[in-house]
């Protein structure tokens, strides 16, 4: 009987961002927080985010797989762009900051929440 090695699969990558975004015109944190949350629960990513001091700014941490974390940031962006209903292009987009994406040697949070 043959003793052969199976090898294992390459165990998924787990990637961290943190995060920071301007509150959209016409949005309030509270509303945004359990938003983002839910999404971030349906694409299966970790972390949390939060309120900053001032308010008018939301941040915290990502992480997932990089399929995962893509399409986050992706949608994160989508939010921060402004509603135009009238044909203007005189709107800002909220500001989004992304740090470099660092790989984990382990996960850091076991789901996503807001405080």
């Amino acid at each position: 009987m043959s003793q052969e090695l199976v090898p294992y699969p390459e165990p998924e990558k787990i990637f961290l961002i943190a995060y920071e975004m301007r509150v959209p015109e016409g949005s309030s944190a509270g509303s945004l927080l359990p938003l983002v949350t839910l999404k971030a629960e349906q694409l299966k990513v970790r972390g949390y985010i939060t309120q900053t001091h001032c308010g008018r700014k939301v941040g915290g941490e990502l992480e997932g797989s990089e399929v995962d974390l893509n399409q986050m940031v992706e949608w994160l962006m989508e939010k921060a762009r402004p509603k135009v209903d009238d044909g203007s292009s005189n709107q800002k987009m909220a500001e989004v900051r992304f740090s470099p994406r660092k790989v984990q040697s382990g996960a850091k949070y076991d789901d996503f929440f807001y405080c």
